[in-house]
């Protein structure tokens, strides 16, 4: 009998888990859940608020918040792509040293080995939904 409570109890889970779930397709049909999804790799470094190893994407958003979005599309295009050095060095020297050790020789590392041109604008038009 338990064992029996226990399989209906799972079932149910895994019923109402699947049921939050985002499907392959809804995601496919969404760009900005799409770039969500790409941007995952991003996480080794970024989070949204907290400090990992690199700035949260909410301190880069607020760094830039002057900055006309089609300027700042095209800025974020190239530092995703080619990478990017010294832009940081400030933050990473306050934030980072401390924690992780010299932030003076962090780098943003070019990206395009990973992604396509159009991953990347579908990760930047997620990121700049952040703003709001």
């Amino acid at each position: 009998m338990k064992k029996f409570i226990i399989s209906i109890l799972t079932g149910i889970l895994a019923f109402t888990l699947s049921s939050f779930a985002l499907t392959r397709e809804e995601i496919e049909k969404n760009p900005i859940l799409k770039g969500k999804m790409l941007a995952k790799r991003c996480s080794w470094c970024h989070d949204i608020r907290k400090t990992i190893v690199a700035p949260p994407f909410k301190v880069i958003l607020e760094r830039y918040r002057d900055v006309p979005e089609e300027t700042l599309k095209k800025q974020f295009f190239e530092a995703i792509k080619n990478g990017s050095k010294g832009k940081w060095h400030n933050w990473l020297k306050n934030h980072v040293q401390t924690k992780l050790g010299r932030g003076d020789v962090m780098y943003m590392p070019p990206q395009k080995p990973y992604y396509t041109d159009e991953e990347i604008k579908l990760i930047i038009n997620w990121l700049l939904t952040l703003k709001k």
